[in-house]
């Protein structure tokens, strides 16, 4: 006697395919720019942790497929120590003081390929990072890595030069700012020397990095 055989399962419904989010979008048109997209500044009017928390998300999705270090200029040194290999480690300052070599300030990010380069240590001299030779410490790391992003939060006592030369800049707003603000940002931007400028609709959010908490390193 034949056994019956069962019918076979049916396959399960597709899932709809996801959105791609604004951060998403915007790592592949920038690694579809290719070299006219090799330093990109990040900054804005929002806060100095939604804006490192944007371009961490931004760096970790182009790192997927490029070689992509994110350098930490923001007001806060500790800005990425939640996320790298030595939260401790030298950065910029101490390279600027002739304190450590060029290979000795670069960490890697716990939860990607990402490279980083952190401001300085904690209570570290920010006026440092006024110093002419930060130029050519930048013009070194975009000659080893197809990226370079800068984290440069509020941008208020950094060098003009230092975040526009050969870059590209992406502003992450205040959810508030108006949008006349914002196009008169984005001309003021363009006036003084970035390449091209994207204005996000807000800051990335936290759902699209994993796991990211501000650092809660002893200073």
């Amino acid at each position: 006697m034949l056994t019956p055989v069962a019918p076979a399962a049916a396959p399960p419904p597709e899932l709809p395919a996801r959105e791609a989010s604004e951060t998403e979008q915007l790592a592949r048109d920038l690694l579809a720019a290719g070299t006219g997209a090799r330093k990109v500044t990040v900054l804005g009017t929002a806060a100095a942790e939604d804006i490192t928390r944007t371009a961490l998300g931004l760096a970790r999705t182009m790192a997927r497929e490029a070689r992509v270090v994110l350098v930490d200029l923001a007001g806060a040194p500790l800005a990425l120590a939640a996320v790298s290999s030595d939260p401790m480690g030298p950065g910029l300052v101490e390279l600027m003081l002739g304190e450590v070599s060029f290979a000795g300030i670069i960490t890697r990010d716990q939860r990607s390929r990402l490279h980083l380069v952190s401001a300085g240590r904690p209570g570290s001299d920010r006026s440092q990072l006024q110093s002419p030779r930060l130029i050519l410490a930048l013009d070194a790391l975009l000659r080893v890595y197809d990226l370079v992003l800068l984290d440069a939060g509020n941008a208020s006592d950094l060098p003009a030069e230092l975040l526009t030369s050969g870059a590209r800049v992406v502003v992450v707003p205040d959810a508030a700012m108006p949008h006349k603000a914002r196009a008169q940002m984005c001309e003021q931007l363009a006036a003084v020397g970035f390449g091209a400028v994207t204005m996000l609709k807000k800051p990335a959010d936290t759902s699209e990095l994993g796991e990211f908490s501000s650092p809660n390193v002893a200073a």
